[in-house]
């Protein structure tokens, strides 16, 4: 396991939790250590417990754990949601001088540091800098060097004058010096620096970056919690490379703009949470039918309704699956971390093109909002490859013409997938409809061509099991018999895991799956186990009913739905207690 420290943020909405957090993150990126965050915050813009937590260490970090080290603690109650997590010897800093905290008294065996924010904020130009005074108060403690920091700082508020960047400075040396003038304190951190240059993003920005490096030229979309941040990513950004975002209306009127690009020629794609996926599921069968290329992102939040908006689940796995009337051919990835993000993104892209059928891309609120640090190379721009399927030109589409010469965008092909011209191609003119058609997109009720037309659709998804690598992420011992299979954004915490249950003498085989449909067969896997576990986010085990159908046997399941994600301590725990039952 590596050695790490464990820091925190905790106040109310509107405190500047979240900024406070990525400057600090930032600081530790650029000073060459790992960094895995998480944030606990209301679904609402004043007010409310939110907190952001970092994890750092100089070795590769996965997951946040069960241990503060140092809290910064703007409120009580900052210091009452923590309490299963500070410990012996954690340092929290606090403000004593503000009415809420006056009283504060550090609890047994931890170390109070009262430092003056406001009033020392105030000293380098303002009191909005109070958060960044704890910040230097924070490095040290942590023995961690402020010059870190500033950059951090020159970052974040450049751009607005460099009166602003030095104020700030001053305010985070303010909080150094008060603590080596006025406490007396000794801890045993270190923060250890190294030459290493790592690019810190969360999973929301990993796949608007996706996006980009796929050849996305529009986006639409309408701001939801946690989806919201490819949207914005995306703003700008995509204009560079000759693409456009539309903030739509509504979900509904997002996935049809998206839809019309899309019939137009362009890369395209939607970003949404749970509440939108099920306003698009019509348009999503008006998608499949007419056989457009289209990327939906879902990422998932706290269900059903409006939920838990700010909270984690792994709940619409059972959507994506099978929602929508009718039967639909569909794609559903699952990316497994944040720097899967980007690449399955690029995946989506390239198998929605080539099979002309929509691809759900499931991402998770956990994933969305945890910043993670990577090397450049983790996202190697020339190794992306664009495949944009069965795209035919003047010269080619002659043999794609019936005798009157007329373009068949819906031809009953061996391997289900029909040509496609681009709008403004010669002799491609032709139309498409959510109603049955025939080869010429023209509305039919005739009953063998409705046989023709459903067993086609349906037949891309079979040529696509038989010729993609649909292969699991494969993790841990591969001749343990214990198996655990999981999804999504739970990969990291379990491979950080099995390094505390090695420490107990439990072994694990991991099989990370990131494809839901098509997905890879574990059957021989599951038959070579004594024991079988499938970790998910969700109550009713969706992807362990499915892993049951699948295999024709039944597993053992660990199930997190309280809003929380998983952690690496505790998850190893209901592992090795599960393995055990």
């Amino acid at each position: 396991m590596p050695e790490d420290l464990n820091w925190a943020i905790g106040g109310e909405a509107g405190d500047g939790i979240d900024s406070t957090g990525k400057i600090f993150a930032q600081a530790l990126a650029r000073a060459g250590r790992h960094v895995f965050t998480s944030k606990d915050f209301a679904s609402r813009i004043r007010g409310g417990y939110t907190a952001y937590k970092v994890r750092t260490s100089v070795d590769r970090v996965e997951s946040v754990v069960d241990r503060l080290d140092i809290l910064i603690a703007l409120t009580q109650r900052t210091v009452d949601e923590n309490m299963d997590e500070l410990h012996e010897g954690s340092v929290i800093i606090y403000d004593g001088e503000r009415s809420m905290m006056s009283d504060f008294e550090a609890p047994e065996g931890m170390i109070g540091l009262d430092v003056p924010l406001k009033r020392l904020a105030e000293d380098a130009g303002g009191a909005i800098m109070r958060n960044v005074v704890a910040l230097g108060a924070a490095c040290e403690v942590a023995d961690f060097d402020v010059e870190y920091l500033g950059e951090s700082l020159q970052k974040r508020f450049g751009g607005k004058g460099e009166a602003v960047v030095e104020n700030n400075k001053q305010a985070a040396q303010l909080g150094v010096d008060y603590v080596q003038e006025e406490h007396d304190i000794e801890t045993d951190y270190e923060l250890e620096t190294t030459d290493e240059d790592y690019v810190l993003l969360n999973g929301d920005e990993a796949i608007g970056m996706g996006a980009i490096a796929a050849g996305c030229k529009f986006y639409a979309g309408y701001p939801i919690t946690p989806a919201t941040d490819v949207m914005t990513y995306l703003t700008g950004r995509i204009d560079e490379f000759g693409g456009k975002v539309v903030q739509a209306e509504d979900e509904l009127s997002a996935i049809n703009m998206a839809l019309g690009a899309a019939r137009a020629g362009a890369r395209s794609m939607t970003a949404t949470s749970g509440p939108g996926i099920d306003l698009m599921a019509e348009t999503f069968g008006l998608v499949a039918t007419s056989e457009t290329p289209l990327v939906i992102a879902d990422v998932m939040r706290s269900g059903p309704s409006t939920g838990m908006p700010t909270k984690q689940e792994q709940g619409d796995l059972n959507m994506a699956l099978y929602g929508g009337h009718g039967e639909i051919p569909r794609f559903v990835l699952a990316p497994t971390s944040v720097s899967e993000c980007f690449w399955k993104t690029i995946e989506a892209f390239n198998l929605a093109e080539k099979y002309q059928t929509p691809v759900y891309l499931l991402s998770d609120l956990a994933m969305a909002v945890t910043e993670q640090t990577f090397t450049p190379e983790t996202f190697d721009m020339d190794a992306v490859e664009i495949d944009r399927g069965k795209l035919v030109d003047e010269d080619s589409i002659n043999e794609w013409r019936n005798d009157k010469g007329q373009f068949k965008p819906h031809a009953i092909t061996d391997d289900g997938v029909s040509p496609r011209a681009m709008p403004g191609t010669a002799g491609g003119a032709h139309m498409s409809t959510g109603l049955e058609h025939d080869e010429l997109g023209r509305r039919t009720e005739d009953t063998d061509m409705r046989k023709k037309q459903v067993e086609k659709r349906n037949r891309k998804v079979e040529t696509a099991t038989e010729t993609e690598d649909w292969s699991p992420r494969e993790f841990g011992d591969a001749d343990s018999t214990n198996l655990v299979i999981t999804w999504g954004s739970n990969e990291g915490a379990i491979v950080e895991a099995m390094d505390y249950l090695e420490e107990e003498g439990v072994d694990i085989r991991l099989l990370s799956v990131p494809y839901i449909f098509p997905r890879p067969d574990l059957s021989e896997e599951i038959e070579a186990a004594d024991e079988v576990v499938v970790v998910e986010a969700n109550e009713t085990g969706q992807f362990a009913n499915v892993v049951e159908h699948d295999a024709l046997t039944r597993v053992k399941r660990v199930n997190k739905y309280d809003g929380v994600p998983f952690k690496a301590d505790e998850l190893a725990a209901d592992i090795k207690e599960t393995l055990e039952a």
